[in-house]
Parts: C-alpha cells; structure tokens; sequence
C-alpha cells in the first residue's frame, strides 16, 4: 500500500510538472508572437510616416576652380518638380541655389579642379518650390546624371499629415496601415513633441513600445516611439 501511494504521488507531481511545463512554453510562445506580430506592425506603421525619394547623381569635371558657376542637367520629371532640390551630400537639406526652366535644373555652386559631385533630390508630397530662382541658362557646364536611388524618409509635414488625419479618423488610418493593433506615437523632433492617435490604456493590456530614429527631409532628425496594444 505504501509504495502505491509513493508511486501515486510521484505520478502526480510528474503530472503537475509537466502540465505546468507545456502552459509555460505555450504561453511563452503565444506571447513571443504576439511580440513579433506587434514589431511587424510597428514597422509598418512608421513606413506609413515616410514619403519616397529619389536621389539622382550629378557629376562634373571642371578643368579649374571656379566659384559661383552655373550648372545644369536635363531632368525627367518623376517625382514632384516642386520639391527638387539639389545638395551635396544626401538628405543634407542644404540646398544650392537652383532654378528650373522647362526640362532644365539650373544650380549654382563653387566648382574645385577636377570632379565635382552633387545630387538632384525631390520627394513624392506636395511642396512649395523649391528650385524657383532666377538663374539665366547656359550651354555650359551640363553634368552627367548617374542612376536614380530611391528609398523612404521621415517628413515633418507628412507627419503633422498624418497625425492630424489620425486624431479626427483614427479607423480609417488604422485601416489603411493594415494593422489589427491599436496604437499610438509619440513623435519628437527639434520643433516640438507630439502624439498621434487614441491614448493608451491605463491597465488591463500588454503594450509593446518600439523606438525608431531616422533623418527628415525637411532637415534634422526625428525620434518616434510606436506604441502598439
């Protein structure tokens, strides 16, 4: 009798263990892919804030220096005209006097002996021009165009956009970002602070925060926490 009670709560406790084991690694794996489904739409959620650009190589060999010259190349419009802009290093926000005269972007800038690199910039959201000075055409100096780059880039305006569409159709938003997670975002930039979407709750749901960084084209960079329930 003694030993079928020592076998029936070794049994039992086999039983518990085990039982306790297989709850743990399922909900350690219901919760680890709720975690990734929640980065995943984290991601996506701040690709919604970005805009494409186009970043277009420019080059030049001067045989001298030659400071305050005009340059030029011919442009196939593609992005929106109004926000080209032509700068020295990519995303610097430091825009070179410019002009634009039908199928021509005019800049001007200071040439070294030798070559001489640049890059055609220009964003798909409105814009008010950008390249709209006056600067008299030349046949002179026209650069040879390298192939187009394109990516994503935070925006300050599509992000006060965005947030101002979230805060009035928040549903419509979520919608359009095709994400089964309520969420907001905590958006931080040199200009100020501010967030996007419902608040989150005060108890009662697990909430995944995700930071993301990143240049914006205006110029400066920008801060975001995601915050996902």
């Amino acid at each position: 009798m003694r030993i079928d009670w020592i076998v029936a709560v070794v049994t039992f406790l086999m039983f518990v263990v085990w039982a306790f084991s297989s709850y743990s690694l399922i909900s350690t794996g219901e919760a680890l892919s709720r975690s990734e489904a929640a980065l995943q739409a984290a991601e996506k959620i701040a690709d919604y804030m970005k805009v494409s650009f186009s970043s277009i190589p420019a080059n030049i060999t001067a045989p001298s220096d030659a400071n305050n010259a005009t340059v030029w190349a011919y442009m196939n419009w593609t992005g929106d005209e109004n926000s080209t802009r032509i700068v020295r290093s990519r995303l610097s926000n430091q825009s070179l006097p410019c002009g634009i005269s039908g199928s021509r972007v005019y800049w001007k800038a200071n040439l070294s002996a030798g070559e001489n690199y640049f890059l055609i910039e220009s964003a798909d959201f409105d814009a008010s021009l950008n390249c709209g000075q006056n600067i008299p055409g030349t046949d002179e100096n026209q650069t040879e165009l390298w192939a187009s780059e394109s990516g994503l880039v935070f925006s300050g305006s599509r992000n006060s956009q965005v947030c101002s569409e979230m805060n009035q159709t928040y549903e419509t938003q979520k919608r359009a970002i095709g994400t089964a997670f309520d969420f907001n975002i905590l958006i931080e930039h040199a200009g100020g602070s501010f967030t996007c979407g419902p608040p989150v709750p005060l108890s009662g749901r697990d909430v995944f925060v995700y930071p993301v960084s990143g240049k914006l084209w205006e110029g400066g960079d920008v801060n975001m926490s995601v915050r996902l329930w």
